[in-house]
């Protein structure tokens, strides 16, 4: 079954959950592809590069990884190959942890669980999780078209459809999603609601009232 925008919305699981001094932000989605297919397309660099951009490090404990193009770099904490994976997400002054679990009994199947350790902070305030969210369901969409046609160079075609109107759609429905995922964990749904909506205008670049 080929991954569409549409598809991409029921296939992730979203979820938000309590953690100290912050909150896990979860996405977890199914492949059809056997779990050490799954965690190459997420450790290695030459792959990464075909879908999510330029990477370079040593997928060790204790290394160091750095990816250019998101201007973020970190830390290697754990690695247990192929299923899991703990670093430190450094972003301009800002630090947080993001771990990767890839699970799968069917050498058919596996599955895929980010969990995205984030600050309860200023910005969690102003835009929730859909801030840490949306930027991941777009990156699943990536990896979900990279495992149908590992020989594809994908990027220009994400970022055209980054810019397109149906991009725009994806990114407002995803925050919708996460204002779902966020309320369903306990957030009054007024607050939540407008965290949502400042996200998708910060990621479309629009200008809104609630800013």
């Amino acid at each position: 079954m080929t991954a569409t925008p549409h598809s991409q919305l029921s296939d992730v699981t979203r979820t938000v959950l309590p953690a100290e001094g912050g909150h896990v932000v979860s996405l977890a989605q199914t492949f059809p592809v056997h779990p050490e297919e799954l965690w190459s397309a997420l450790t290695i660099g030459s792959h990464l590069e075909s879908w999510f951009g330029r990477a370079s490090g040593e997928v060790v404990a204790g290394g160091r990884y750095e990816l250019p193009d998101m201007e973020t770099r970190g830390e290697v904490l754990a690695v247990e190959e192929p299923r899991r994976l703990l670093l430190t997400w450094e972003f301009g002054k800002g630090a947080s942890e993001m771990e990767l679990l890839v699970e799968g009994a069917d050498p058919a199947a596996s599955r895929v669980e980010l969990r995205h350790t984030v600050p309860a902070d200023a910005h969690w305030q102003t835009f929730g999780p859909a801030a840490t969210g949306c930027g991941w369901d777009a990156a699943l969409y990536g990896l979900a078209l990279h495992l149908e046609d590992p020989s594809a160079d994908l990027l220009p075609r994400l970022s055209r459809f980054a810019g397109s109107p149906e991009g725009a759609e994806f990114t407002r429905a995803t925050a919708e999603a996460w204002f779902e995922a966020h309320v369903a964990a306990g957030a009054d749904k007024k607050p939540a609601r407008k965290a949502s909506v400042r996200t998708a205008a910060f990621y479309l670049d629009e200008e809104s009232d609630l800013l």
